[in-house]
C-alpha cells in the first residue's frame, strides 16, 4: 500500500478546498494558514502547490504567491475542446470492450443520480457526474486517456461548482441514460453523440453563467 506523504495530505486539503467552494478562483493560497491546518512543515505545501499548478487548479505568481486558478475565456474553450477529443476517444474505445463490471457500477451511479433529482445538492452532483463520465472510459486500455481526463475533470469539477446554476439534475440525467443505453447496446453513434449533447450541455450553462 502506497504511504501518505505530507505533500499528499496537502495536495488534498487544497484540493478540497477549492472543490467544496471554500477557497474560490483568485483566491490567494496561504502557506501559514495550510500548515496550521495540515501540520506540515513549508516544504512538502511548496511541492503539493506545484502538483496543483500542474493540473491547473493553482496559478504560481512568482514574488507574489499561489492563487486558486481563474480560468479566462480561452481557458474555457481550451478545456472544452480536449475533453471532447480525449473523452469521445477513450469512449469509443471502451464501447467496444467494457466489462459487466463496468456496467454495474454505471447503473449504481445513475440510481444515484435519480435519487438526487428528489433533493438536489451541486456537490454530490458534481461529484456524481465526475464518477459517470471516468466510469464510460473506464475500459479503454489506454492509462493516459485516464490520467489527462482526470486532470481535465479537476478543472470541470471547479467550473460547474462555481458558474453552473442548474437548480437539478433533470437534462444531465437524460442524456446519461441515453448514453448508458448506448453504451450498453455498443451502439457508437449514438453513445458519442450523446456524449457530446452532454458535454456541450454543461460547457452552455457555464458559458452562460459568465456571460461568454
Amino acid at each position: 500500500m502506497n504511504k501518505v506523504t505530507p505533500a499528499d495530505k496537502v495536495y488534498n486539503y487544497i484540493k478540497e478546498q477549492i472543490v467544496t467552494r471554500r477557497l474560490y478562483p483568485g483566491n490567494r493560497i496561504i502557506e501559514e494558514e495550510v500548515a496550521e491546518a495540515v501540520g506540515v512543515s513549508r516544504t512538502p505545501i511548496r511541492a503539493a502547490l506545484s502538483r496543483l499548478a500542474n493540473v491547473g487548479l493553482v496559478q504560481q505568481i512568482p514574488n507574489r504567491g499561489s492563487y486558486v486558478s481563474k480560468p479566462t475565456e480561452e481557458d474555457f474553450r481550451s478545456v472544452f475542446e480536449a475533453r471532447k477529443l480525449l473523452e469521445t476517444a477513450a469512449f469509443r474505445n471502451a464501447l467496444r470492450a467494457h466489462t459487466e463490471g463496468t456496467v454495474e457500477l454505471l447503473k449504481e451511479n445513475l440510481e444515484k443520480q435519480e435519487a438526487l433529482e428528489k433533493r438536489f445538492d451541486l456537490n454530490e452532483y458534481v461529484s456524481l457526474n465526475r464518477t459517470f463520465h471516468l466510469l464510460l472510459t473506464r475500459d479503454a486500455g489506454n492509462p493516459y486517456y485516464e490520467k489527462y481526463l482526470d486532470e481535465l475533470y479537476n478543472k470541470l469539477s471547479t467550473y460547474l461548482l462555481f458558474w453552473d446554476t442548474s437548480a437539478d439534475n433533470s437534462r444531465s440525467l437524460l442524456l446519461h441514460n441515453r448514453i448508458f443505453e448506448a453504451f450498453c447496446a455498443k451502439d457508437e453513434e449514438a453513445g458519442v453523440l450523446a456524449l457530446l449533447d452532454d458535454i456541450g450541455l454543461g460547457e452552455g450553462d457555464i458559458k452562460k453563467s459568465r456571460g461568454l
